[in-house]
C-alpha cells in the first residue's frame, strides 16, 4: 500500500511540475494587396454581367510575405449584385488558410465613369501547417476604379485561432 501512495504523488508531483503547454495565440491579420486578373470568363447579357474570374496579389503578413488567390463568380446587375469565391493565402512558409466569401458589390457613376466597392464575409474552410487544426473568421473590403476584370484594391480582415 506504501508503494502504491508513494507511487500516486510521485505521478501528481510529475503532473504538478510539468509546465502547461500555452494556448496558441489569437491572430489579427490584417493583408492589404492588390489583386490583379488572371483568367476570366464573362458573360454579359443587356445589364446582366456572370460568369468568373481568377484574381492574385501580395501582401506582408508581419515580418513575412503572403500569396492571395481569388477564385470567384459574379451575377451582376449594372454592376451590382452578388459574388462569391474562395480566398487561398499562402504565406512564404507554405502554410495556407482557405475561405469561402459570400459579398456584395456596389457600383455607382464618378467622373464619367463607374467605380465598384466590395464588402464580403470570409468563412475559414481549412489551413495547413500551424493552420491545419485552426478557427478563423473575417471580412474583406475592396474597390475597383475601371471595369470587371481590372485590377482590385483589397483589404482582409480575419482573426485566426491556431489549435495544437
Amino acid at each position: 500500500m506504501k508503494k502504491l501512495i508513494a507511487a500516486v504523488f510521485a505521478a501528481f508531483a510529475i503532473l504538478v511540475a510539468t509546465p502547461a503547454q500555452a494556448a496558441p495565440a489569437v491572430q489579427e491579420v490584417v493583408l492589404v494587396t492588390t489583386l490583379t486578373s488572371t483568367g476570366t470568363n464573362l458573360t454579359t447579357i443587356g445589364n446582366v454581367t456572370y460568369g468568373w474570374n481568377d484574381l492574385k496579389g501580395v501582401s506582408n503578413w508581419g515580418t513575412t510575405t503572403a500569396t492571395i488567390r481569388f477564385q470567384g463568380d459574379v451575377g451582376y446587375k449594372n454592376g451590382s449584385g452578388p459574388f462569391n469565391g474562395y480566398f487561398t493565402i499562402t504565406r512564404a512558409d507554405g502554410a495556407q488558410l482557405a475561405f469561402h466569401v459570400d459579398g456584395q458589390a456596389l457600383a455607382y457613376a464618378v467622373d464619367g465613369g463607374t467605380k465598384t466597392n466590395f464588402r464580403g464575409v470570409m468563412s475559414y474552410l481549412q489551413g495547413s501547417g500551424a493552420y491545419s487544426n485552426a478557427q478563423a473568421t473575417g471580412i474583406m473590403v475592396g474597390s475597383r476604379d475601371a471595369a470587371l476584370g481590372s485590377p482590385v484594391r483589397m483589404t482582409l480582415r480575419f482573426t485566426v485561432v491556431p489549435r495544437s
